[in-house]
């Protein structure tokens, strides 16, 4: 874990206000790591965003430094929230919303590559939930074969093998990089409101 991440860790410990801190390094990319896999509806990413963080500081006297970053632990809990979330609603997002291209995915490139990336999008969205999850944490953010094991509750074996088998399904399309371009959808800072009681 990063030292700085272990101070603020410390530091909110003694006074929990002060894990707003750690909020606001990290509420982008755990809302980016939601919003990817709940349709683009920013309301439902925010709410999870929410209580992912809720329950990091529920358990902020239990945590330890287990040699692993913090945003990793936290994208953990976001799995099991989003498990949780779709067991509830029953939630099965529908094609047609997962093949509307979002405009943070094709932003700055030249129109003949956004048509690829459009169709590397849509074939990316027919994965199986894990390849999709694995090939989006491997590709876009360039997450260690370690750290997707650990998200997704895998061996590091079991994540080479969801990722090969995710490539094959890929393999009519050859800018499989191109997902590292795939933009974050544009985040607007809110308190946590277990934190502060309220939307900010």
């Amino acid at each position: 874990m990063e030292k700085s991440d272990i101070k603020l860790i410390e530091d909110a410990k003694k006074d929990p206000k002060k894990y707003d801190l750690v909020y606001r390094k990290y509420a982008k990319d755990v809302f980016n790591y939601i919003w990817y896999r709940v349709g683009h509806n920013y309301e439902v990413a925010e709410d999870l965003t929410q209580e992912v963080f809720m329950r990091a500081f529920q358990h902020l006297d239990k945590f330890r430094q287990r040699g692993y970053a913090y945003k990793t632990y936290l994208l953990t809990i976001a799995k099991n929230v989003l498990v949780n979330y779709f067991k509830k609603t029953k939630s099965i997002v529908s094609l047609n919303e997962l093949t509307e291209i979002p405009d943070e995915i094709i932003v700055d490139q030249q129109v003949e590559r956004k048509i690829v990336a459009a169709n590397l999008w849509r074939a990316v969205q027919n994965l199986s939930h894990n390849e999709r999850d694995a090939i989006l944490m491997y590709y876009r953010k360039d997450t260690p074969i370690k750290d997707i094991s650990r998200i997704m509750g895998k061996s590091p074996n079991a994540v080479k093998i969801i990722l090969s088998r995710g490539r094959k399904k890929l393999k009519n399309h050859p800018y499989l990089k191109d997902i590292i371009h795939y933009g974050d959808v544009a985040y607007k800072y809110t308190k946590p409101r277990f934190l502060y009681g309220s939307k900010g």
